[in-house]
């Protein structure tokens, strides 16, 4: 009788122990996903939110050209002039997404008011190209803005590379900043094209040198075109504007 009374308090003491263990361990596994989470919430706050350019509102009116620069971006090419009838100077800005090369960048175009504000007349996703294509290609080179006798000069060289050289001209023409002029530069095997396009008269003139022999003469071509309206700052691409304009047939 006392052998049994003995094993029945030992059993006992085991089933005791045994569950003592399951609790801590137990613990010990609910300890260890607490921390697998919260380094887990850890890493997901801590990843950068990705905002587009596109995304961005842009105030109507400032005081100066910062105040139409919010974050994410940052003022790439600046220029400032009378770009209208009045005796006010304007700014131009071109702005880029400072966490991300390959994004859409945002022409502004700010006329100056008479109590000396900024109002933001014209933005344009077209008029510059992203700076980096998607597999990280630069595009252009070295890139320029300035205003002259009322007209916004955007001017992008690939030094040397396939995009080559494009200049374009905007003028506003009845309160639409309109593409009047492109100018663009190309370089090939064994020669290169000069073209300039007048896009107010429909006239495209070429010219072809041939840089293996100095002794043959350059070629000229003059196209004309119609346009079946004006292309316009905020709405058009130059890219796909050259690509429905005369070309060159020696080149």
């Amino acid at each position: 009788m006392k052998c049994k009374i003995f094993l029945l308090l030992a059993a006992i003491s085991l089933m005791g122990c045994a569950k003592k263990t399951d609790v801590k361990a137990k613990a010990a596994v609910s300890k260890k996903d607490t921390l697998k989470q919260e380094v887990f919430d850890e890493e997901y706050e801590s990843e950068p939110e990705v905002v587009t350019l596109k995304e961005l509102k842009f105030p109507a009116t400032g005081n100066n050209a910062e105040d139409f620069v919010p974050e994410p971006c940052e003022i790439k090419m600046r220029a400032e002039g009378f770009l209208n009838d009045d005796d006010l100077k304007d700014i131009v800005i071109v702005l880029q997404n400072e966490n991300n090369n390959t994004d859409s960048r945002a022409t502004l175009v700010l006329l100056q008011q008479e109590k000396g504000e900024y109002k933001l007349q014209d933005i344009s996703w077209e008029a510059v190209d992203p700076e980096y294509t998607e597999s990280g290609y630069q595009i252009y080179t070295s890139e320029e803005i300035y205003i002259e006798n009322k007209v916004l000069h955007i001017m992008l060289q690939s030094g040397g590379g396939p995009a080559g050289t494009r200049e374009t001209l905007y003028k506003y023409v009845n309160n639409d900043l309109v593409l009047i002029e492109m100018h663009t530069f190309n370089a090939g095997a064994g020669s290169h094209l000069s073209s300039d396009y007048n896009l107010i008269k429909g006239v495209a003139e070429h010219e072809v040198t041939n840089t293996l022999n100095d002794s043959m003469p350059d070629k000229y071509e003059i196209k004309k075109f119609q346009l079946k309206r004006q292309m316009l700052f905020t709405k058009d691409n130059p890219n796909i504007v050259l690509e429905n304009l005369p070309g060159s047939e020696n080149f």
